[in-house]
């Protein structure tokens, strides 16, 4: 499944928006810059799992519009499923 932080897919169109996407996970950050990227990679990996996991509840190819932010000690996500023609 395609996943992109873009609006579109270059070379592909879309041919049904199925609806927006979310996940939140709790960040684990332990020592310093190194600590708060594993945990910031972390997080971006474990929430991609869960939209993609939605989206292909949903019947989608692909995920479109991905936004990563933290709140907190928490990572969220949103996106849009599309069905690509």
């Amino acid at each position: 499944m395609v996943v992109t932080t873009a609006f579109s897919i270059e070379g592909r169109d879309i041919q049904e928006y199925l609806g927006i996407v979310s996940a939140a996970m709790v960040m684990a950050m332990s020592g310093g810059n190194k600590g708060a990227q594993r945990g910031w990679q972390s997080g971006v990996e474990g929430t991609t799992q869960i939209l993609k996991q939605q989206a292909s509840d949903l019947g989608a190819d692909a995920i479109i519009a991905v936004k990563y932010e933290p709140h907190g000690m928490n990572i969220c996500a949103t996106g849009t499923a599309v069905k690509l023609a």
